[in-house]
């Protein structure tokens, strides 16, 4: 049976390349973007427009599929912050308003999102969710990209009450870490590129037991909370 797939935020980088991944492996596949994206409207996937920080986005997008089911929803959309710079700042040198942002685009936003989505989920599907290992509070030895890691880190968070509650006893819940990757984001000094990233995703994706509920990297490997 054909698998199916929704990947929200699939303009460019990891959402676009696992899109491509996904549909070459023959996975039907809607996919969301924001503005323009050629590229994504080349892939092969069906696309629509949202803006995940927008519910009501969400909402129309979640009752247009109506009736539609789906092995995997993933919420990949995510900011470094206003400019690479800003990763390198500590919460002592940044406003209010700017880390309000990052907290909601990279933690609440999703969450949000994937509580609409939900029920589009078939009964032992997966629910995922675009983390990073720099969310790991228990692995963090450095201070480097603090507010990005605290971002990430409420997502995890948030992700275990979303498995814990939305989602218990119906779908598999995942936060990933696609690794270092040479995108926008990640930069030209990333250490993998988004082929390796989003092929290892896809096995995560595809390989993911019902109900578990795992912080897990692109290869596969559990990381701790």
């Amino acid at each position: 049976m054909t698998k199916s797939a929704i990947i929200i935020g699939a303009s460019r980088g990891l959402g676009l390349g696992l899109t491509r991944e996904l549909v070459a492996r023959g996975w039907d596949v809607v996919a969301t973007r924001r503005g323009p994206a050629a590229e994504l409207e080349a892939s092969g996937a069906e696309v629509a427009v949202v803006d995940m920080d927008v519910r009501a986005d969400v909402e129309r997008l979640a009752a247009a599929l109506g009736a539609r089911r789906f092995d995997v929803v993933l919420l990949c959309a995510g900011t470094m912050g206003p400019d690479h710079a800003f990763a390198e700042r500590t919460a002592d040198g940044v406003d209010k308003a700017a880390v309000a942002d990052l907290m909601w685009t990279n933690a609440v936003a999703p969450v949000r999102a994937g509580r609409v989505l939900l029920p589009l989920v078939k009964d032992g599907g997966t629910m995922a969710f675009m983390s990073s290992i720099l969310g790991s509070v228990s692995l963090r030895q450095t201070g480097f990209a603090e507010l990005y890691s605290a971002s990430k880190s409420a997502l995890n968070s948030l992700v275990t009450s979303f498995a814990n509650v939305d989602a218990k006893g119906r779908v598999a819940t995942l936060a990933l870490h696609p690794g270092w990757v040479r995108t926008e984001m990640g930069t030209e000094h990333a250490d993998l590129d988004v082929d390796t990233s989003v092929r290892g995703m896809a096995d995560v994706l595809g390989a993911a037991q019902p109900l578990e509920c795992r912080y897990v990297t692109y290869a596969g490997d559990t990381l701790p909370w």
